[in-house]
């Protein structure tokens, strides 16, 4: 597993998150920053080591996942693809 291609994967995707016209109205999450919180969460179980953690993001970078329905909706699935592709990669 590549943890530092991870880091620099999960802040992009943050990043594209904290986007002001980023739409969560199509996921589970009720804001932009609740994505986020979910995903420092997940970021720091996968560096320590948590099989657990991985799961939930393969979970979320799947098709029709709350991160592809956010992207779909906030005009970045591009980008959402290529992160995705990069950290199953990593993982």
């Amino acid at each position: 597993m590549n943890k530092q291609q991870i880091k620099f994967q999960l802040a992009k995707l943050k990043d594209l998150i904290s986007r002001p016209t980023t739409d969560v109205s199509w996921s589970s999450y009720n804001s932009s920053s609740d994505a986020i919180k979910d995903l420092n969460l997940i970021e720091e179980g996968i560096l320590n080591d948590d099989r657990t953690s991985v799961d939930k993001l393969l979970y979320l970078l799947s098709p029709t996942s709350d991160l592809q329905e956010i992207s779909l909706s906030s005009d970045w699935e591009n980008e959402f693809i290529e992160i995705a592709e990069s950290l199953e990669s990593a993982i």
